[in-house]
């Protein structure tokens, strides 16, 4: 009891300023207390794996790896899953300028540029992003069991293209860009039963309308994997 005790408040205290050397040192502790050597096991891996930390968007790869590793720890857990598989695809296909990728802990969010997707004030989805959608939709698909909703969003950046009619203009390009990226999930198989679009024309923006930096990042796309939504 008093053995087990020790374990929880060890862990306790590690989440309370979680680092990947603590979280190593806090591994080779609970090996050691339950009488199991740290690493002394056989695999055929290349010794590039490191952990991965819900909560943390970014985490640095040992040298000579562009690749994020899921540890035994986390390859059950749907959103550490999708996260890790996004991840490693936009770092391969150096597409970090043009997809950003987070995880809450709560849920994993893919931001997608609407210049990546889409042709200027179009919801045409351009075929060079469509791999892209593969891509998404083959992650999903792999944890579609396991998590409980995805929310495709659309954002405008707020232009005034007709003084009377561009909020019209931009609710309604907001929606159909969420419901483009949509029937693209579902056309390459995608099941229908957890998704929902929004679109929020451009009344969230994540960054300033004064400057076209700003607006770029303003024009987006996010899909939302959740597990158990609020």
């Amino acid at each position: 009891m008093i053995t087990l005790l020790l374990a929880l408040f060890l862990m306790l205290y590690s989440m309370s300023n979680v680092d990947a050397q603590k979280y190593k040192a806090i591994a080779t502790g609970f090996h050691n207390t339950f009488g199991t050597a740290a690493g002394s096991g056989t695999g055929s891996g290349t010794g590039n794996a490191y952990y991965y930390i819900p909560g943390v968007t970014t985490s640095t790869a040992p040298s000579g790896s562009g690749a994020v590793t899921l540890s035994e720890k986390n390859a059950a857990d749907a959103l550490t899953e999708v996260y890790v598989i996004l991840q490693n695809y936009i770092r391969q296909n150096d597409l970090e300028n043009e997809i950003e990728i987070k995880d809450t802990g709560a849920y994993v969010q893919v931001h997608l540029k609407d210049v990546v997707l889409f042709n200027a004030n179009s919801a045409t989805m351009l075929d060079s992003s469509k791999p892209i959608i593969r891509e998404i939709e083959t992650a999903l698909s792999k944890v579609y069991g396991r998590i409980d909703h995805i929310t495709i969003s659309g954002h405008t950046a707020d232009v005034v293209v007709d003084p009377q009619h561009s909020d019209a203009i931009s609710w309604q390009l907001s929606t159909d860009r969420a419901v483009t990226v949509l029937n693209e999930l579902i056309r390459n198989g995608l099941p229908e039963q957890k998704l929902s679009i929004q679109g929020y024309a451009h009344y969230d923006p994540i960054a300033t309308n004064s400057t076209e930096d700003g607006r770029s990042k303003n024009r987006r796309v996010e899909i939302t994997i959740y597990k158990n939504p609020v």
